[in-house]
């Protein structure tokens, strides 16, 4: 404090001050003349939580499990899955889509949404209706009525269908690995799907060619329509070339009927720097990277020229960045909204039904394009979830609305069972793999894709195999598993032993520095600390045994 100095005042001479406002002016010096005492600068960083998984576990939870309800709440009597939740026609049911909804049953028994019991009668419903059905050398059609006789598709009446056959053929095999009790429910599953595919004649559809028909419409006895690659139909190859002795196709069949004596391929291929060695412009309608891959996991296949994940993924971030990116600006997309395949019309007047993509878009959005992508891109598929999560407009009698276009503020509320199984099936799979570990370990996929020239296992190099950086911020987004409230990152090293890793800010301070006796090949690092602040920039580090480094640029959210 300053000293204070005192001034004396005469109160009886006149002009001088009062004795109040002596003291007035003496408070006012005595105040100017002290110092404040300095108070320290406390700044505090509040975490977004925005995508921790306290916040995004439930709303995936309620989501998946609303959209699973189309396949149980909104079956048919029969069990089988309604191609619509609104075609006012009878009650006509799907058999791809039914195939989906098998897999969908699986993962709601799973999940404990309903019981293993209610599950398996349910697929016992199902089975005993396909085994009552109309069928083509073995093939289903496309729909059906009530009382299993096949319901006419466009022209085809009495036509066998082999790519929604494969569908059903996938979820068939899959339940096959699922209900493995000896009961008399789970036992007639089994019996039922060797049943159904020890007669389906895979060969029969290829006739004299060297390729596979999509459709034989039996009462012209004519195959038509040419099944090449690359599209949604890769799972018909896989199955058929891992057929019986009696009904498989020769391998020439694949070789030059959907790989096109290798035409298929187009290795230097890239859009917005993503390298995509198969497929249309920008990768074309995103169910090529959903049908098939519904139970074929794309972490574990690859063949001669492609890696499937890579692909998948490729593919999934061209159709975000055009649409985030390049789209038209009236279209109002962005980081939420975002994902292009076919779908329902959603803006007036309703008129088409339509495989849309980069290079075929109207301003419409189907949230099964993103949603079923959720393996390849979690975070940008949380972020579309969670935009819809809060979007009435956007959401309909079971789960989301089949397609919604921002510019015009409309949807199309109303179901597809395409479009709702890709969300059921690929959420599960990014959150536990479920339907992938299933469907991987039946024997007639496996010598399907041995048979497709797929390797043991992939040839992943060394480093962060799996992580595909966006290139318009050339970092990778991470956050961490809504399940196991960890970030999880899947990396391949040649020597086993002491691995390091050190996860350092945009400062390149350290705030983690372990080290993982880890094996040779592909692992996982699963890591979390208080010291992250989410949103940030953190580069990962990994110091391999033999010393080799390699390192990630990353944002945690």
């Amino acid at each position: 404090m300053k000293k204070l100095h005192t001034i004396r005042i005469n109160d009886k001479n006149p002009g001088q001050f009062s004795g109040s406002a002596t003291f007035i002016l003496l408070l006012i010096i005595f105040l100017s003349s002290c110092k404040s005492p300095v108070v320290p600068t406390i700044v505090v960083i509040k975490n977004d939580d925005t995508y921790s998984p306290a916040k995004v576990r439930p709303v995936l939870d309620e989501w998946q499990h609303k959209t699973f309800n189309y396949f149980y709440d909104g079956a048919s009597p029969s069990g089988m899955i309604l191609e619509g939740n609104d075609r006012g026609d009878g009650g006509i049911v799907t058999i791809g889509g039914s195939g989906f909804g098998l897999m969908a049953l699986i993962v709601g028994s799973e999940r404990g949404w309903i019981t293993r019991q209610q599950a398996a009668d349910r697929t016992q419903k199902i089975v005993r209706f396909l085994g009552k059905s109309e069928r083509f050398q073995g093939m289903w059609s496309h729909w059906y009525n009530p009382d299993g006789t096949a319901y006419p598709f466009g022209d085809q009446v009495k036509t066998g269908d082999i790519v929604e056959s494969a569908y059903m053929a996938a979820g068939l095999l899959t339940a096959s690995e699922y209900y493995t009790d000896n009961s008399a429910v789970e036992t007639e599953i089994r019996d039922s799907v060797a049943s159904f595919w020890d007669t389906m004649n895979w060969r029969f559809y290829a006739g004299t060619d060297k390729v596979l028909h999509w459709l034989w419409y039996s009462q012209e006895n004519r195959l038509t329509m040419d099944v090449r690659g690359w599209n949604e139909a890769w799972i018909v190859y896989i199955l058929a070339l891992g057929s019986t002795s009696t009904h498989n196709i020769p391998t020439d069949v694949y070789t030059l009927g959907w790989l096109n004596n290798g035409a298929i391929y187009h290795p230097t291929t890239s859009y917005y720097g993503y390298n995509l060695p198969l497929g249309d412009v920008k990768g074309g309608p995103m169910f090529f990277a959903h049908y098939s891959f519904l139970g074929l996991d794309p972490r574990k296949i690859e063949d001669q020229h492609v890696n499937y994940w890579k692909q998948n993924v490729a593919h999934t971030m061209i159709n975000r960045q055009y649409c985030v990116v390049e789209a038209p600006a009236n279209y109002k997309y962005d980081e939420k909204n975002w994902g292009l395949t076919a779908c329902y019309d959603a803006k007036p007047p309703y008129t088409n039904y339509m495989a849309r993509s980069p290079i075929n878009d109207d301003g419409v959005i189907a949230p099964t394009a993103s949603l079923g992508s959720f393996p390849y891109t979690p975070f940008y598929s949380t972020q579309v979830l969670l935009q819809l999560a809060g979007n009435t407009l956007a959401q309909g009698t079971y789960g989301f609305a089949d397609a919604y276009c921002p510019y015009t503020n409309t949807s199309e509320k109303k179901h597809l069972a395409i479009d709702q199984g890709p969300i059921v099936v690929m959420m599960e799979n990014y959150r536990s793999g479920l339907i992938w570990n299933l469907m991987m370990k039946n024997e007639h996929v496996k010598a399907g894709l041995l048979l497709a020239g797929v390797k043991g296992k992939p040839d992943y190099q060394e480093g962060f195999n799996l992580a595909v950086v966006n290139t318009k911020t050339n970092e990778f987004d991470m956050m961490r598993h809504p399940d196991r409230e960890v970030y999880e990152l899947n990396y391949v090293i040649s020597t086993s032993g002491s691995t390091q890793f050190t996860i350092t800010d945009s400062s390149n301070t350290i705030i983690s520095d372990t080290t993982i006796n880890a094996a040779m090949g592909e692992n996982t690092w699963s890591f979390n600390t208080s010291k992250i602040i989410n949103g940030k920039q953190y580069t990962l580090k990994m110091k391999t045994p033999d010393n080799k480094e390699f390192q990630l640029v990353t944002r945690l959210r």
